[in-house]
């Protein structure tokens, strides 16, 4: 297996919360920025940047309550995350850049882009909108807040390495170890559980609410190309919501990955690079 590039990694003070974040630099000078999902962590992107680094410069952080980025005592809705976005590349001092979000970092990302789309040369919405299907829904609401003081899951480190593997086969021995850190924190049992703050629950509920009008009035005014991935078997973003995405984006189009689910990056990962290379160089998709 080839050895894989690390990031340059590093820490900011943004809104008054310590953010860890990570740079992938290669031959690409283009500056991307990746958000990742509820629940995940920055270095998700180690594979998916891996394949971009002849034409991009890749950055991406650990979104408030995830990873390695401190907790949020006031809270984790879409304008919390998008401000967080707003002072990050403002530190890293990105005056225009491309900026592609998965899940949670999708929302995140239609906030920013409501009032910045000037800053950027394409915009790319991973696999959710402004709400979500009602099964993804449902089910996601009672994932998140079901014993939401007991860590979902844990492992002993080897069986964590085994278990990110069969997630990343193409991911190298450093970078695995890298992910359980990111990923993952260990207890005084020694053994390790999944490294996010449990009250990002609240955005599952009648909280996020008032997030749904004002995603859907945020696509109306994004006028950067924007590109909306969906997996085909996704249950969080369904035909009806994306079509309506793109109806509602002045200069919108869809990608739908057959056979597939929510996590494009992990799940189909040769494709979602290409797609998402071709989209971001106006290459035909």
């Amino acid at each position: 297996m080839a050895r894989l590039v690390q990031p340059v990694e590093g820490e900011l003070k943004l809104n008054g919360l310590r953010i860890n974040y990570f740079e992938w630099k290669g031959r690409g000078r283009r500056p991307l920025v990746l958000m990742h999902g509820l629940r995940d962590y920055a270095y998700y992107w180690q594979d998916c940047a891996n394949r971009l680094l002849d034409d991009f410069h890749v950055y991406t952080f650990d979104q408030r309550g995830h990873g390695e980025s401190e907790r949020a005592p006031g809270g984790y809705l879409v304008w919390a995350l998008a401000a967080d976005l707003a002072a990050f590349v403002d530190a890293v001092g990105l005056e225009r850049f491309d900026l592609a979000g998965l899940s949670l970092g999708s929302r995140c990302s239609m906030a920013y882009a409501r009032d910045n789309w000037q800053r950027l040369g394409h915009l790319v919405l991973m696999d959710m909108g402004p709400q979500m299907a009602k099964v993804g829904a449902r089910g996601l609401k009672a994932d998140m807040t079901a014993k939401a003081d007991v860590p979902p899951s844990s492992f002993a480190h080897e069986d964590a390495l085994a278990f990110f593997g069969r997630q990343w086969p193409s991911l190298d021995e450093p970078s695995l170890q890298r992910l359980v850190q990111n990923a993952l924190v260990q207890g005084e049992d020694g053994l390790y559980s999944n490294r996010y703050d449990r009250r990002l629950a609240d955005i599952t509920t009648k909280a996020a609410i008032p997030e749904i009008d004002y995603l859907w009035d945020s696509l109306t005014r994004i006028q950067c190309p924007t590109l909306v991935m969906r997996g085909e078997h996704s249950p969080i973003l369904d035909d009806e919501i994306s079509a309506r995405m793109v109806e509602s984006l002045p200069d919108g189009r869809l990608s739908v990955f057959e056979d597939t689910g929510h996590s494009l990056p992990r799940l189909r990962p040769e494709r979602f690079a290409d797609v998402l290379r071709s989209f971001l160089l106006d290459r035909p998709l």
